[in-house]
């Protein structure tokens, strides 16, 4: 009975839960595919590839799998009412729910209390799904809703009578968010923040003896000019910049900028910090801090330096924290990955990629109960996770599994192979349901 207190979304046969018998996972050895020479736990040979349905498989995993997996990733059916070829994308609206909801209720329950759910969708049942969510995760529960550029406004998709749609979401929830950590992540940004115009003279100084001076005139004296002006005029303004840039980013320890703080967002002491340097113009005050580092103030203003936008592995350019809109990952030329065609169903390995980079380590268990293409575990293998994939499709056998073979033998070399260093390994168990 529904609890007269709560707000929460109802529908058709919300009161009628399926109950699915309890079924067991029979390995078929002639399709489970290992790498030869596999001899180690470390090897991750325990991958399971699982052709069912995905309610019953999953019913059948929680006697081993509850309260382990650490990740699980669905893409489920958006059910825009499309008829596609690997799956039916209209169903009635109720049923639609119920599914989502009977399916949820044991991937809430197959996850660690340190775990996380990403849940892809298009804005057809978005919000419905989040009301759902809310109510089987709890809503304090719920991280935030990413929303993913998909496309571009062109083609045929431009002669539209409303605003082109380039988007999909990923909703993201804990099982319990006091005990999930996410894992900080960073992505290359386009272009030079401006902003990081100043440099310190003398970094190596106390603080209390910093000079500064505008870094376009010290870059142009090096070159030879008299002034930024001069050095724009006679190398032009283009490639003066780009010698700037280059010069920033090999001296990013002493290249800095100034950023009005948000009071009512830093601490006490910050905040009279900031009010001893604007009565002591020129006067640079440090805050001292163990858990984090240091901050500076000067004229009113926080000191940041370029040296925290810039890290290893990113070829020398700016990186800047992950945001809720993710518009840098390209969906075109992915028909390619895994050498198998799967239109208007598969997703970018890169951003598979993302989602474990920012909530898994090695070896921890990544689920997804619509595997589609098999994306999700081909990225959990390159990238040394185990994982479980749950497809009732045909395309089960015809798509994933040879794609899994190919990543198993270090035979596929799109998506993120070269990214991750895979060459192969490991292996996978093939599994159906018992009658």
């Amino acid at each position: 009975m529904a609890d007269a207190t709560r707000l929460e979304l109802t529908w058709v046969g919300k009161d009628n839960p399926v109950c699915p018998e309890r079924r067991f996972l029979l390995e078929d050895s002639t399709l489970s595919h290992h790498a030869d020479g596999c001899t180690s736990t470390s090897d991750l040979l325990d991958n399971r590839l699982i052709h069912a349905d995905n309610l019953l498989a999953l019913h059948a995993l929680e006697q081993e799998f509850t309260n382990a997996i650490k990740c699980v990733y669905i893409d489920p059916p958006f059910n825009t009412g499309q008829a596609l070829r690997h799956y039916d994308d209209g169903v009635e609206h109720s049923r639609w729910l119920s599914l989502m909801r009977d399916r949820l209720v044991l991937l809430h329950r197959l996850l660690r209390n340190d775990g996380a759910l990403f849940v892809e969708i298009d804005d057809t049942e978005s919000s419905y799904l989040q009301v759902v969510l809310d109510e089987i995760f709890g809503r304090s529960n719920r991280v935030l809703t990413v929303v993913v550029r998909r496309s571009a406004a062109t083609g045929h998709k431009a002669i539209n009578r409303t605003p082109v749609n380039v988007s999909e979401y990923i909703h993201i929830y804990a099982k319990n968010r006091a005990a999930w950590k996410y894992k900080p992540t960073y992505v290359r940004r386009g272009d030079y923040d401006w902003a990081y115009s100043t440099r310190l003279v003398n970094p190596h100084d106390g603080h209390e003896q910093w000079r500064f001076e505008p870094l376009g005139e010290l870059v142009a004296k090096t070159l030879g000019y008299k002034s930024t002006r001069d050095a724009r005029k006679a190398l032009g303004k283009k490639p003066f910049d780009e010698r700037v840039v280059a010069y920033a980013l090999k001296h990013s320890e002493e290249v800095v900028r100034y950023a009005q703080p948000k009071i009512e967002a830093v601490s006490k002491a910050a905040r009279e910090l900031i009010g001893q340097s604007e009565r002591d113009a020129g006067r640079v005050f440090c805050l001292r801090r163990d858990a984090f580092s240091d901050m500076y103030f000067k004229d009113g203003n926080r000191i940041l330096f370029l040296r925290d936008k810039v890290r290893n592995g990113e070829e020398g350019g700016l990186v800047e924290p992950l945001t809720n809109w993710w518009d840098d990952i390209p969906w075109q030329g992915i028909a390619r990955e895994g050498g198998v065609v799967f239109p208007k169903g598969k997703k970018p390995e890169k951003l598979i990629r993302r989602i474990l980079e920012m909530s898994t380590d090695p070896g921890d268990w990544v689920l997804d109960a619509f595997a589609g293409s098999g994306t999700t575990g081909a990225v959990s293998h390159k990238m040394r996770r185990q994982w479980i994939m749950i497809e009732a499709g045909d395309h089960c056998q015809t798509h994933v599994l040879p794609r899994l073979r190919r990543v198993v033998a270090g035979e596929d070399p799109t998506g993120i192979t070269v990214a991750e260093g895979w060459t192969g390994g490991g292996g996978f168990r093939y599994f159906r349901l018992a009658p």
